[in-house]
């Protein structure tokens, strides 16, 4: 059986790296003689990113034909929910004999858009997996959040009636699960992020810092920009942060994409540039990715992260860890791994709730970690009890 892996821009973005990490090693659990294959817009990246997984990297080659991309702008204006595909969506269709569709937010609708009447919703992953399903070839969603899509009835049904007909939609938090179901979903399950396959070796090293990931994306879904007055604003936070606490802040990048509006790295710099106590921020090394990054957020008395998947490589190390919320997926993660939301600030009201929050996470630092490391187990047993359950529903048998 070859396996495709497709949905991703490229593990330039270390949460998902740490999806194909997990997927990988799901669809070994699944079916251990499968060959595995990963389509990617970053080949050459991705290829030493995962050299060490036993995976085959197929780079997508663009055809950007000049016809093409003035007929898709026509369909935009117009909103008409089809587009050219700008690659040969048929060949890698049928090379495989099953999807994996990767990804974390990408079946969503932004908060800045779900505000208005009306919306752009089509998704270009949608309008692929549609196609692969034409072509009978089942796929499953995995380690994905799911919605919101808003009021906009076109869009909710778009979206229905699309994923309506996939496999499986393996969801990472359990609101995503009750969403879907409101609608009637029968296919879908919850089951653990991907990145919690993703274990480091959890070394104790002197804990010296408050971690922080700060991320434009965030600000682009919730305020439909990531500008100069909220890069001041966050630099005023900052400041005020180092003054109340005296610990020198680490910025952990999670993303290093070439778009500064997906560039965690180019964001914390122009925060980092308009902060005052400039000199107590360190920006972490993050060139050996999501696992690389484990080794900087362990030196983490606390972690504050907007990047989820930041959050889990902190939790995964049994640092307390303080979800900013900008999205359903944040909420969801923050109630399975603590059971409430006292561990989340809104990213709309940082200013006001962060501080009450890092307070709590600091004062009760020793007995939050313990709590953590006995919720990793508990997430590990129960990857491990319900694999099988799992392999049951997809009607996949080893051999």
């Amino acid at each position: 059986m070859k396996v495709g892996l497709y949905g991703i821009r490229g593990v330039y973005n270390f949460g998902c790296e740490a999806i194909v990490r997990g997927a990988y090693q799901f669809i070994n659990s699944i079916y251990p003689e499968s060959e595995i294959i990963y389509f990617s817009y970053s080949a050459d990246f991705d290829k030493a990113a995962l050299a060490d997984l036993n995976i085959e990297i197929r780079p997508i080659i663009y055809n950007k034909k000049i016809a093409n991309r003035l007929i898709n702008k026509i369909f935009r204006i117009f909103h008409i929910n089809y587009r050219y595909l700008m690659f040969d969506a048929n060949k890698v269709i049928d090379s495989v004999d099953l999807f994996l569709s990767i990804g974390g937010d990408i079946y969503t609708i932004p908060k800045v858009l779900r505000k208005k009447r009306k919306y752009l919703f089509y998704n270009s992953l949608v309008d692929f997996c549609n196609r692969a399903i034409k072509k009978g070839k089942p796929v499953i969603v995995y380690g994905a959040s799911v919605g919101p899509w808003g009021e906009y009835k076109v869009a909710v049904n778009y979206y229905i009636n699309a994923l309506s007909k996939y496999k499986a939609i393996l969801c990472r938090e359990r609101e995503s699960v009750a969403y879907l179901r409101k609608f009637g979903f029968k296919n879908v399950l919850f089951f653990p992020d991907p990145a919690f396959q993703v274990r480091g070796e959890n070394k104790y090293v002197k804990k010296k810092y408050i971690g922080i990931n700060l991320s434009p994306l965030a600000f682009n879904e919730v305020y439909g920009n990531h500008g100069i007055v909220y890069i001041k604003g966050l630099a005023k936070l900052m400041d005020l942060l180092w003054e109340k606490y005296e610990i020198d802040i680490l910025f952990i990048p999670h993303v290093i994409s070439k778009a500064p509006d997906d560039n965690d790295l180019w964001f914390m710099e122009k925060i980092k540039d308009n902060m005052r106590y400039k000199n107590h921020v360190q920006i972490a090394d993050v060139s050996k990715g999501f696992l690389g990054a484990k080794e900087h957020i362990a030196e983490c008395r606390a972690v504050i992260a907007a990047r989820m998947h930041c959050a889990i490589n902190a939790v995964e190390e049994n640092i307390p860890t303080i979800f900013v919320s900008y999205s359903q997926k944040s909420i969801g993660m923050c109630k399975y791994i603590y059971g409430d939301c006292d561990m989340l600030v809104d990213l709309q009201r940082m200013d006001q709730d962060l501080f009450k929050v890092l307070d709590k996470a600091l004062e009760g630092e020793e007995n939050i970690a313990r709590r953590l490391k006995l919720r990793n187990d508990e997430i590990q047993q129960y990857y491990r009890e319900n694999v099988e359950h799992i392999k049951e529903i997809l009607s996949i048998k080893n051999g």
